[in-house]
């Protein structure tokens, strides 16, 4: 039987990154100068997961009915869509398989899901030693048109800081509560996750970019998208939400990719850029992002 739990690797002078094709095509984790910034879930790590049911995995967040694995994985928008109000299984927690594999980068393919008829394959480049790409790609094998979203949702180490900038910060509330969390500032919106206390809040980002500081290891990480266009809708009707957990020790930065009538045999498309730099390489590197840094710090 193969391990689901064997994990991939993409190095490049300081920066690696952890693939898990075996538990729904994770990224893992990201190491920069051997620091990790992505929550990998202690109470599932390792787990039978060909023997135990899905539902019987343990759990300390009881109210969401599915497994918190951790990592950065590719969900299928809008939530509404899901069965039993989880994320389709094969997607989200199944085996992909790897389509392909270089030195600096590595493609995996989920099988088609039986209740969604959609199929997910996500590809992970190296572009330079502190820099990659994202590409998911969702497939309908289906007979019809569905609504469909790709949504990017990477699961952080807390405690963590998120900002965007925005010329009028605002945000919407989606449940729990942000109080002392979320901050406007006079050109940013800030989200201090740094306690458990469960929130999630949508917000615009009228750039496409996105700024995360992990407040344990000193890293800055950026995930930059296509600037979105105006009108364009969203399944949650916002580019971005941010979720704090009040259960474990991460927090979550989500990206929404807009909303098509995907229909059948067609395929959409979605691209995130990641940088991550050290406190010291900041300044130099985040220099057209100075208020936003300044609010974050």
């Amino acid at each position: 039987m193969r391990d689901r739990w064997q994990a991939h690797y993409l190095q490049m002078n300081d920066l690696r990154l952890t693939l898990l094709p075996g538990i729904g095509g994770r990224l893992w984790d990201v190491e920069f100068l051997g620091h990790s910034l992505l929550f990998q879930n202690p109470d599932i790590v390792g787990a039978d997961v060909e023997h135990t049911p899905i539902g019987d995995l343990p759990t300390r967040s009881p109210q969401f009915g599915f497994p918190l694995w951790g990592g950065e994985k590719t969900w299928i928008a809008p939530d509404t869509s899901w069965a039993n109000g989880a994320p389709f299984p094969t997607l989200d927690s199944g085996a992909y398989a790897v389509t392909s594999k270089t030195n600096t980068q590595i493609e995996m393919a989920s099988a088609i899901c039986p209740l969604s008829h959609l199929s997910i394959t996500r590809r992970i480049t190296l572009t330079s030693g502190n820099s990659w790409t994202l590409e998911h790609s969702v497939i309908n094998h289906g007979a019809g048109t569905r609504p469909t979203g790709i949504w990017s949702v990477m699961m952080l180490k807390t405690p963590a800081t998120i900002g965007v900038e925005l010329n009028e910060p605002t945000f919407d509330p989606v449940f729990g509560t942000a109080e002392g969390m979320v901050v406007k500032h006079t050109k940013c919106l800030v989200a201090t996750c740094n306690k458990q206390q469960e929130f999630k809040v949508g917000l615009p980002n009228p750039n496409g970019k996105t700024l995360i500081f992990s407040g344990k290891d000193g890293l800055w990480l950026t995930c930059s998208v296509p600037v979105p266009e105006e009108p364009e809708d969203y399944a949650h009707q916002h580019p971005v939400e941010i979720f704090n957990s009040g259960d474990y020790a991460y927090c979550e930065a989500e990206w929404h990719s807009r909303l098509r009538a995907l229909g059948a045999g067609e395929t959409m498309h979605f691209k995130q850029t990641f940088e991550v730099f050290t406190d010291t390489q900041a300044a130099d590197s985040l220099a057209h992002h100075k208020e936003l840094v300044a609010c974050m710090s």
